[in-house]
């Protein structure tokens, strides 16, 4: 069983800023692979090899922006093979060539060894998901600014001791224990976002001792029955009935 539980954080001035610049950072970088895949299409599929039709230049570093090498290139490039020496991957996607490219980035570029790299590669990962909804009818990944890229996600590294919580880069923070999460269930990934009126956590948490409900196909549903809930009962059910809630003192 799967559920997220969301909490106000209560961080410091330091950690506040720190966030604020994750964000500018992972937006940047969002944009940048969006913008290097969308390149890497174009030549592929309407510019062959060359970096101008007219001209018939070549696409290369030198003559070109884009570049044969990028980060969505060489998809034939570091395959793994099994114990028959079968390659397993003989394919990388453009979302696990961008993953496999972060540790350059953070050889040309210190600052993005500040971030967490659980938040980098699931920052690439969000835009796979971006393209599985294009590919699957809905539209086509757009360019993220401020008002529309508010958060960024940990994988793993997060502890949570009473009302503080810690997430690697960041340390340890305050935030409003407004419940407690139950006993049985761990903590797989977190979600920091910024909202006008502060910060907020979404832990997900897990407890693989439940399990999940697993929805039926519609074509073996006989009827539906839908539930409100009411102000004087406290369910109110489409099929006239109504649940009350009691309370037993002993």
């Amino acid at each position: 069983m799967l559920t997220n539980y969301v909490y106000k954080l209560r961080p410091n001035v330091i950690q506040s800023r720190k966030m604020s610049n994750w964000l500018d950072i992972l937006r940047s970088t969002y944009n940048w692979s969006l913008a290097d895949r969308i390149a890497q299409y174009n030549q592929q599929f309407i510019q062959g090899e060359y970096c101008d039709i007219k001209t018939r230049g070549e696409a290369c570093p030198l003559t070109c922006f884009v570049s044969k090498n990028g980060a969505s290139g060489e998809p034939w490039k570091d395959t793994k093979t099994d114990k028959d020496g079968k390659i397993r991957n003989p394919r990388r996607s453009a979302g696990d060539i961008q993953v496999t490219a972060l540790p350059e980035l953070k050889k040309a570029r210190p600052w993005f060894g500040e971030i967490d790299s659980t938040v980098l590669q699931q920052n690439v990962k969000r835009l796979d998901l971006a393209y599985k909804n294009f590919f699957e009818g809905r539209g086509f990944p757009k360019f993220k600014n401020r008002s529309n890229f508010t958060s960024f996600t940990y994988q793993m590294g997060i502890k949570v001791q009473g009302s503080k919580i810690y997430l690697p880069k960041l340390g340890w923070m305050r935030f409003h224990d407004s419940r407690s999460i139950p006993n049985g269930f761990t903590i797989k990934a977190a979600t920091i976002r910024k909202r006008q009126d502060g910060w907020y956590v979404s832990i997900r948490i897990e407890d693989k001792t439940i399990p999940d409900y697993i929805s039926k196909p519609l074509d073996e549903i006989n009827s539906i029955l839908g539930c409100d809930l009411g102000i004087t009962k406290l369910v109110h059910l489409s099929d006239r009935y109504q649940i009350i809630l009691c309370t037993v003192i002993d």
